[in-house]
């Protein structure tokens, strides 16, 4: 009861405040109405949904625009490769040469969408965005099943690329884009390596280049042929290979860039001998390979020595461990700085030959040959001289002390005169080669006396005389290399493509070619890690002592420190 009448007296207080409060009037003074709070609350509602209409319709036109623009980027900042082998990014070789391309190439791509090879399709894109003279135009052989006929008579597989540059063109199928090697743990055929790049550079180059060089390689005295793996190198360098027998051929063809000796097992008779020196002294190229053998090649020897080069006597066994592998006669030697060598030196690549000789400068040599190093040996190395009976690895006496080269480059400048052309137009068989070199060497002598004696007058004469006559000039290029594991897989394999890269370069120089165009395949499975014999002692020593022991010491602390607790 009581709490009812205090209720009752609060509504009679709140009718009483309601009274005395002044009613608002309108405008006929009447009184108004109490107004609906609902109109506001819709407006309100609207401008929200209005501002959340607009900022919608800015951040959608944005994200168009973003895509817009980002669509017209090269496709080497829109899709990155994060892969460890990187299978998509060009080479700096590459990115040069498609860079300075002055004639236009159409990159057809051909395959049906639903079979892109994403790795190809990739590394197209990059080529096309790389020149205003590179088009990528893609052909599906469903919409368009007679265009490859233009330019193939073999049914090409999905992903395989046909690039044209005016009349002339070049084919890519896709089975030579990747390698593979048989794997013998389960009789399968595994995925080694990705060369697109290397295929499609080749053919560019190709296609932009007139006249392609032609390496002729000697047969006939049980020869080291060149491994498919190496052949393929030199043909996307866009060189032509020929072999070539000097006892059926009356000269080195006059369209030979380079000659190739590859480490021969029986010598050259004194023709061929002849031949070689004729094709090298009117400015030919030679890369000439040997290797140890117990019997002597004497001819050979003695188209060396011509060009001021003598082997050492006996095999290259390295006192240094830093510059072997496993064996001290796996050699590891110094790569200098050369015209074939300066992108491997410093340090970073490395070259393995196995059981070379030294190479010395004949004392003899002319002053007008030019020799230079490009792979030597320690100071620690000597020729171990009795091969044969060698009971032991550590010097003995008579073995010749290091340094030693075992590579070298040889060039000659040679004035083209009429008398040198008809002189080495032709070859006596029955002329022995040593007296012939002999001759040779005798008229060299002359002809050097002769220019030495000449007045100051006399000189000018001649200078002007020769002005008038402009006699053409030639170099001659030789490179000699001692062991034959430089071209070898096995050998090219544990120095990750050091070897095969010192060959190709060295190739590229020979044939006097400016740049090399050869790009490297890169390879889908594990790279070898090479490691000298000191460093693999060293890198032994601190797994196996350093850091267990190390651990060892923590942990004895750490008991010994909560013990003491």
């Amino acid at each position: 009861m009581w709490q009812k009448k205090n209720e009752g007296a609060h509504e009679e207080e709140r009718a009483e405040v309601q009274a005395v409060q002044p009613v608002p009037e309108s405008d006929g003074g009447q009184p108004e109405k109490k107004r609906s709070l609902k109109p506001k609350k819709n407006l309100r509602q609207l401008k929200h949904g209005s501002y959340s209409i607009a900022l919608t319709v800015i951040v959608v036109a944005a994200v168009v625009i973003i895509n817009l623009i980002a669509g017209q980027l090269p496709s080497q900042y829109t899709q990155i490769d994060l892969s460890g082998q990187q299978l998509t990014v060009l080479s700096d070789t590459t990115k040069d040469m498609v860079a300075d391309l002055t004639e236009d190439i159409t990159i057809y791509y051909v395959l049906e969408d639903s079979n892109r090879d994403s790795n190809v399709s990739r590394l197209l894109e990059r080529y096309a965005d790389l020149s205003s003279h590179t088009t990528l135009v893609e052909k599906d052989p469903v919409l368009y099943p007679q265009f490859t006929s233009q330019y193939t008579d073999e049914t090409l597989s999905d992903n395989s690329v046909i690039l044209v540059c005016g009349d002339d063109s070049r084919v890519i199928s896709y089975d030579d884009m990747y390698e593979y090697e048989f794997d013998y743990t389960y009789y399968s055929y595994t995925t080694s390596g990705f060369d697109a790049e290397g295929q499609i550079t080749s053919a560019i180059a190709a296609l932009t280049t007139e006249d392609l060089p032609k390496l002729y390689t000697l047969t006939g005295h049980g020869e080291l042929e060149l491994t498919d793996t190496l052949t393929s190198s030199i043909e996307k360098e866009n060189i032509e290979i020929e072999e070539l027998n000097l006892v059926t051929s009356d000269a080195v063809p006059d369209d030979a860039d380079c000659l190739l000796i590859c480490s021969p097992t029986s010598d050259l008779s004194d023709a061929e001998a002849q031949k070689i020196i004729n094709y090298l002294r009117c400015g030919g190229s030679a890369i000439i390979i040997t290797d140890y053998l117990t019997t002597e090649l004497t001819n050979l020897e003695a188209v060396l020595d011509y060009y001021g080069t003598e082997l050492v006597e006996g095999v290259v066994i390295e006192g240094n461990s830093n510059y072997y592998v496993q064996l001290p006669y796996y050699l590891v030697p110094d790569i200098n700085s050369t015209d074939v060598s300066e992108d491997l030196s410093g340090g970073s690549a490395y070259v393995l030959l196995a059981a070379a000789q030294g190479i010395e400068s004949a004392e003899d040599a002319r002053d007008t040959l030019t020799i230079s190093s490009v792979l030597t040996t320690s100071d620690d190395a000597y020729s171990k001289i009795d091969v044969e009976n060698m009971s032991t690895y550590e010097k003995e006496d008579g073995d010749i002390d290091g340094p030693l080269d075992l590579g070298v480059l040889i060039t000659e400048t040679v004035e083209l005169t009429d008398e040198l052309l008809e002189e080495t137009a032709s070859v006596d068989e029955e002329a022995d080669l040593e007296s012939w070199l002999d001759g040779l060497v005798e008229e060299t002598e002359e002809e050097t006396e002769e220019a030495e004696s000449e007045t100051e007058e006399e000189s000018g004469e001649a200078e002007s005389e020769t002005e008038e006559e402009e006699t053409d000039t030639a170099e001659t290029r030789v490179a000699v290399f001692t062991s034959s594991a430089l071209v070898d897989d096995s050998a090219n394999s544990m120095v990750s493509g050091g070897n095969y890269q010192l060959f190709v370069n060295t190739l590229s120089w020979a044939c006097n070619q400016e740049s090399s165009v050869s790009v490297p395949s890169k390879s889908t499975t594990l790279d070898y890690l090479t490691l000298t014999s000191a460093s693999s002692s060293f890198w032994s020593i601190v797994t196996i002592a350093i850091i267990p022991g190390v651990i060892l010491i923590m942990g004895l602390g750490i008991w010994l420190s909560r013990r003491k607790r």
